[in-house]
């Protein structure tokens, strides 16, 4: 593991307590620090109206909410996000069809290249970038959405 989150903050938005440990020990492992993690979306709102971040991950179903108020205000911020997902069959609301999608489970390698996409960084920098997430690459390093 490099430090691929080095100087940058990522909201975690996951409602399993073991998940949101492991990713926030892979962000931490990544030089990055973690906020959060948050389980409900009323607390996911809360972090966001009150702490920045420069990236998050939003677990797509949080028990029976949708994280998608929290991705709202996440874009009207101008913060780079990505979903999270056990199910194959999720469907994605169609306004966030180009947003990196990470299937559970994931290993460390796949959060490290989401947290590489979210941050803008390039293989070869681990430099503060500029955003840019096109649906081709999540179709390229994650696989088609359904």
């Amino acid at each position: 593991m490099g430090a691929v989150a080095q100087g940058f903050t990522i909201l975690i938005v996951e409602d399993h307590a073991v998940i949101a440990a492991e990713i926030a020990d892979g962000i931490q492992r990544n030089g990055g620090q973690v906020l959060g993690p948050a389980s409900r979306l009323p607390e996911a709102l809360a972090l966001i109206q009150t702490t920045p971040c420069d990236a998050a991950l939003l677990d797509v179903n949080l028990g029976h909410e949708a994280v998608y108020p929290a991705a709202e205000k996440l874009q009207i911020r101008g913060v780079p996000f990505a979903f999270l997902t056990g199910s194959d069959d999720e469907e994605i609301d169609s306004r966030y069809a180009d947003i990196v999608l990470l299937r559970k489970p994931f290993g460390e390698v796949q959060l490290e290249g989401c947290l590489r996409k979210l941050l803008g960084l390039s293989v070869q920098s681990e430099e503060k970038g500029a955003v840019g997430l096109t649906a081709a690459d999540v179709v390229a390093d994650y696989g088609p959405r359904r």
